[in-house]
């Protein structure tokens, strides 16, 4: 159960990663583009 509940804890936060760098990417393409 513990185990189960980890991986489920890293898959949100690989997503809230995953979310921050296309953020960050849209913002600096955004600035390149001004």
């Amino acid at each position: 159960m513990k185990e189960t509940s980890k991986k489920r804890i890293s898959n949100i936060e690989q997503g809230i990663m995953n979310f921050e760098v296309r953020y960050s990417i849209d913002l600096i393409l955004t600035k390149i583009v001004r």
